[in-house]
């Protein structure tokens, strides 16, 4: 995507201007929890020290805060900074001429460390030479989690990275009295685990093809059919009552060496971290099973249209992209850095994992990313419906593309 950018001077002038007092910045977000808090602060420390404050107006859960925003753009009273999921997700808003590009404040260094998914993404997929996100971090949600005792217990010192021998384990994990698989029933998390799988048969640039060009034949291969089998298959190893587990409550399981494995993303480190567990210790993360791609969901911002305080929101939009916010903000979250240019020697094993995964490019956009909104609700109802009851797979398929090219 070719840019029209700034020069360090430029930018310099744009930030600060003639700011002479700090000037406030409402900033809508769902950053509630207590290493959300945390990691929020970084932010808001770095753009104070550009002249800027920052006004949190939080709404707990991603859905909520949503609704609330949308209230406010239908009152003509936006604040001035949205946390999004890049992508998709507010392209009507921004066809509709209602958000702000950031284009100004993208330096040629942050472009050219930023992963050309991710830069699409920043655009909406608009393709109109603009950025509207600006993101900070990227969560991997390609992962299963494990408790190193019970895998040790059972003979493995490292994991299967085919499904062969993945249902091997867990069928080991069975026959030794060991719940295989701590699953939380909860409509995201069926959602995620299926499309985790997804990946891993179609790997990432098949499974993006499929999502972002509604391809039928993808949809319609052995592979896919393969998945549903896998995603079908997993009924035989999850424990009871997961139709009212929580996501956590389900890491709990693998903490106290209930349940040998969790599929999660990497948002999951913070409840064993909290529990006092060392990854590589206690607890070990692997790939899915298969191509060992990675599929990603990306935390950004975007800026509606104001009257007023376009200078704060683009100080905040270039906040978010320095590479020391980011590694600050990304160490207390759980996640790792947009930029694929930051010192990642003190982050968790995991992490770097997926670092170098974005580095390679072998990621994939969840469907957050790269899906129209009603696309991704339609598509998460067939996949709970048929978790709660499975069908014939080729029904599935066809029910699957009627969503897909909604």
């Amino acid at each position: 995507m070719p840019m029209n950018l700034v020069s360090s001077t430029a930018l310099a002038t744009v930030l600060m201007g003639s700011v002479a007092v700090a000037q406030d910045v409402e900033v809508q977000n769902s950053w509630v929890s207590g290493s959300e808090a945390q990691g929020k602060q970084v932010v808001m420390d770095a753009l104070a020290e550009r002249g800027f404050n920052w006004v949190d107006a939080s709404v707990a859960g991603y859905e909520n805060d949503d609704a609330a925003f949308m209230s406010r753009i239908q009152a003509g009273d936006p604040p001035a900074a949205k946390f999004y999921i890049a992508g998709r997700n507010a392209a009507d808003l921004i066809a509709g001429d209602l958000m702000q590009p950031i284009t100004e404040v993208v330096s040629e260094e942050a472009e050219a460390a930023l992963p050309e998914l991710i830069k699409t993404a920043m655009g909406g997929f608009q393709g109109d030479d603009e950025y509207y996100y600006s993101p900070i971090s990227v969560h991997g949600e390609s992962w299963f989690f494990y408790s190193i005792p019970l895998a040790e217990q059972l003979g493995y010192d490292e994991m299967p990275t085919t499904w062969d021998g993945f249902f091997e384990m867990l069928d080991a994990a069975k026959e030794a009295g060991i719940m295989p698989l701590a699953f939380s029933g909860q409509s995201w998390q069926t959602n995620k685990v299926f499309n985790q799988i997804a990946v891993s048969i179609l790997g990432a640039d098949t499974y993006n093809d499929m999502l972002q060009n509604a391809n039928e034949d993808i949809v319609m291969s052995d592979e896919f059919r393969q998945a549903i089998e896998i995603f079908d298959r997993l009924h035989d190893y999850v424990g009871e009552g997961i139709s009212t587990l929580n996501w956590n409550d389900a890491t709990a399981q693998v903490i106290r060496d209930e349940a040998l494995l969790q599929f999660q993303g990497d948002w999951a480190k913070g409840e064993f971290i909290a529990a006092g567990e060392e990854v590589g210790v206690d607890y070990g993360c692997a790939i899915t099973p298969g191509h060992q791609d990675m599929m990603i969901v990306v935390d950004a911002f975007t800026f509606p249209k104001v009257e007023e305080g376009t200078e704060g929101q683009m100080a905040l939009a270039e906040t978010l992209l320095d590479p020391e916010v980011q590694k600050g903000f990304t160490t207390l979250k759980g996640s790792f850095p947009a930029r694929t240019d930051v010192d990642m020697s003190s982050y968790d094993m995991c992490a770097q994992l997926a670092n170098e995964k974005m580095k390679a490019n072998e990621i994939a956009a969840d469907m957050a990313i790269v899906s129209p909104r009603f696309v991704q609700g339609a598509l998460a109802d067939l996949i709970n419906e048929f978790w709660a009851a499975p069908y014939d797979y080729a029904d599935f398929q066809d029910e699957f593309i009627y969503a897909l090219s909604y």
